[in-house]
């Protein structure tokens, strides 16, 4: 898991050791958090917005429901080359992670288990499920099928065994 640090309050900034940063825009513990969401060098003059916002709320087991939403404005080169799947399939294998860490209280190392063939095989499976939802949503096939195939290298680069 990536440390959090930052100023933690509405209002504030936080960023993560991955170079993730951003404002927090909403927050209404425990049941709700907005931030603008960021990634990498470059990412504060990145055209476009993108927020995250977090929403959990009581299931009808008794349990709690977890609803994450990132909003992006994605434009060149991002979107015709990757598609939904762009970040779409890194939410997917945090999520994973955080359901490891909340099922049975194992960390596991997010950058570890993307490299194992499990981890690969899950990363393709993503990428081809938001390839079929972006069809549903009236993609173009071959430009589907092409940020389909860019986002499982992206997420499985030839040198990963």
């Amino acid at each position: 898991m990536k440390p959090v640090t930052g100023d933690l309050r509405l209002g504030g900034t936080f960023e993560l050791d991955g170079g993730e940063h951003g404002e927090i825009l909403r927050c209404e513990p425990p049941r709700l958090l907005r931030v603008s969401w960021m990634f990498g060098p470059g990412a504060d003059e990145w055209p476009g917005t993108s927020e995250v916002e977090v929403r959990l709320s009581p299931g009808s087991a008794g349990d709690t429901e977890f609803e994450l939403v990132h909003a992006a404005a994605v434009g060149e080169p991002m979107f015709p080359t990757y598609g939904p799947g762009a970040g779409g399939v890194g939410w997917d294998l945090h999520l994973l992670t955080l359901a490891g860490f909340l099922s049975d209280g194992e960390v596991l190392d997010h950058e570890e288990f993307r490299a194992s063939p499990a981890g690969r095989e899950f990363s393709r499976r993503s990428a081809a499920a938001r390839g079929e939802a972006h069809l549903a949503g009236g993609g173009e096939p071959s430009q589907v099928a092409a940020a389909v195939e860019a986002t499982t290298a992206f997420y499985q680069p030839a040198g990963d065994a």
